[in-house]
């Protein structure tokens, strides 16, 4: 069951801008440390940027929170796995604060052209907590002294 979706446009320019003026504080200030290194590994750090940035707030869109009530902008994120497919990924924080809410898998996309990003995120509900069945079988101690 779907917990939340998430949309997020931005024009590529406000990241190249903001990366321009600000530099590696912008970095520190957005990026995880998975993505910092997928970061330092890319050709296009403008478009970089802007894709990650669109996802964030795809996500804290989805999550129905923002980037308020407890959700930073590391606190959330998006990484490629071998095959470039973005996934989302949270600090120990978020990570808390995911299943809090009860959010359990999350998906991301992401496009651009001509100047403008895009991205959708969709969050999934944890599945419920399966409790931990009692066994009606007495512990082997109690039963050996109910036999005495």
């Amino acid at each position: 069951m779907i917990y939340g979706i998430g949309i997020d446009v931005l024009q590529a320019q406000r990241m190249k801008d903001s990366y321009a003026r600000f530099g590696s504080h912008l970095l520190d200030r957005l990026l995880l440390p998975a993505e910092r290194e997928q970061f330092n590994r890319t050709r296009r750090p403008d478009r970089f940027l802007a894709m990650h940035f669109a996802a964030k707030e795809a996500i804290v869109k989805a999550m129905g929170t923002g980037f308020a009530h407890g959700v930073w902008i590391r606190d959330i994120g998006m990484v490629q796995d071998k095959w470039g497919k973005p996934e989302v990924v949270y600090s120990q924080r978020g990570d808390r604060l995911r299943r809090k809410l009860g959010i359990g898998d999350g998906y991301v996309t992401l496009t651009d052209e001509i100047g403008l990003v895009v991205a959708v995120a969709v969050l999934m509900r944890a599945p419920p907590r399966r409790r931990r069945r009692r066994s009606s079988k007495k512990p082997a101690r109690a039963a050996r002294a109910a036999r005495k």
